[in-house]
């Protein structure tokens, strides 16, 4: 039996890179995690201010990681959490819990006014549930986008990124970012991921091709009939609060802010 005693949540550092990396690749089965170097990416090298690799750990032996992301939604500071994993073995409310309250210390302590996340559908009604998350809107996944899609108008709420940041995501600068996604059944998709404040917004041509994330396709609870992105939220202050950082209609999100979208350049828009 597991003894709290032996549990021990602390800042991960340069050298337990590949530790981390092996626990998050769930010992090779992981088609992402496979180098140091994705670690590094992440907490070594983000440009937009001071991320946090949070471990847990039992007698030195790594089993759970919690990494944090410094954003700006809209004027307010917060953190994006990510890369959200505990062992197998250790799964359950003890380490968990001892991780997530770890996670909310460090987010206040370096500022944030909130913490958000997109997280799969069970650990987004786990954070609900147990953790005083809140799922202010589940994200779907939009076909023949159109110009009012990409328009975030008066939403207090969206992800504000330097342009150091684009570089950093995307490895280039342009108008837009558009990937290629090779689905299971083998079917090739575009994905528009996201487009900077100083961008261009595609074409209706290229647009109608796209899929994406769009304040017009999204829905108050999970959809039987089609898979939904879950964004859960977490305010710090009340300020946040009262400014609406819960209801939907204040937000505005692209498919770029969360890292589950890798960018895979799209030369032939």
């Amino acid at each position: 039996m597991m003894s709290i005693n032996n549990l021990l949540v602390r800042p991960a550092f340069q050298s337990d890179a590949r530790a981390v990396v092996d626990l998050l690749s769930d010992n090779g089965r992981s088609l992402y995690w496979k180098l140091e170097t994705q670690w590094d990416y992440f907490y070594r090298d983000y440009p937009e201010g001071r991320p946090l690799s949070l471990i847990a750990e039992i007698d030195g032996k790594i089993i759970g990681h919690y990494g944090l992301l410094p954003v700006k939604l809209g004027k307010w500071p917060a953190m994006l959490g990510l890369h959200a994993y505990i062992a197998k073995p250790y799964r359950g409310l003890t380490v968990l819990s001892m991780l997530m309250e770890e996670v909310d210390r460090h987010s206040v302590a370096a500022g944030a006014k909130a913490i958000c996340g997109f997280a799969n559908p069970h650990f987004s009604l786990i954070k609900k549930t147990f953790f005083k998350w809140k799922v202010p809107f589940w994200l779907g996944f939009k076909s023949f986008m159109t110009e009012e899609d990409l328009s975030r108008q008066s939403a207090p709420f969206y992800f504000s990124y330097s342009d150091a940041w684009f570089d950093w995501r995307f490895g280039a600068r342009q108008d837009f970012y558009i990937s290629r996604y090779v689905a299971a059944d083998c079917i090739v998709r575009k994905q528009l991921l996201k487009i900077p404040p100083s961008g261009i917004y595609p074409s209706q041509t290229i647009l109608s091709g796209c899929e994406g994330w769009s304040k017009y396709f999204c829905f108050n609870k999970q959809q039987k009939d089609q898979f939904c992105q879950p964004f859960s939220v977490k305010a710090y202050d009340q300020e946040l609060i009262d400014y609406g950082i819960y209801e939907a209609e204040n937000w505005f999100v692209e498919m770029g802010d969360s890292d589950t979208f890798q960018y895979l350049q799209c030369i032939n828009h």
